[in-house]
């Protein structure tokens, strides 16, 4: 996810706010939604599909056989950070990156989905590892 920015963007639409398909796909990055609507997202010149949620920050989309038109799926954080719920209606348009958009400063805050009763450590370098593997090409 990214704060809102400078970037273009198409006239928004208002779609129906629903759970990711299923609780793997809740523990990415990623908005799904119908493959009629990912033409929507589509970033011209790539295979990218860039969502402005809220008019307050950018997701990935994917499209999602489960998803019906018109619907955007959002895992609880995204919800949250949305502040919508299931149901509810919420504005999405195309984001388009300007040119040299590049990640220059990156802070992570790092919670616990579930907590649990015994603390637990981090290995940075391959948190590091993964998270560049499983995010590339996210905005």
């Amino acid at each position: 996810m990214t704060g809102r920015g400078s970037a273009s963007t198409n006239a928004p639409i208002t779609m129906i706010v629903t759970n990711t398909p299923s609780a793997d796909l809740a523990l990415t990055n990623l908005a799904y939604c119908s493959a009629l609507d990912l033409k929507n997202f589509a970033v011209p010149g790539s295979n990218l599909f860039l969502a402005l949620v809220a008019d307050s920050f950018v997701l990935s989309l994917r499209a999602h056989e489960s998803i019906h038109d018109g619907n955007i799926a959002l895992n609880a954080i995204q919800r949250r950070y949305a502040r919508v719920s299931t149901g509810d209606t919420v504005s999405a348009s195309r984001f388009i990156p300007p040119d040299g958009f590049n990640l220059a400063l990156l802070t992570l805050e790092l919670e616990f989905v579930k907590k649990g009763t015994k603390s637990e450590q981090i290995d940075a370098n391959l948190l590091s590892q993964q998270f560049h593997k499983r995010f590339i090409n996210q905005v």
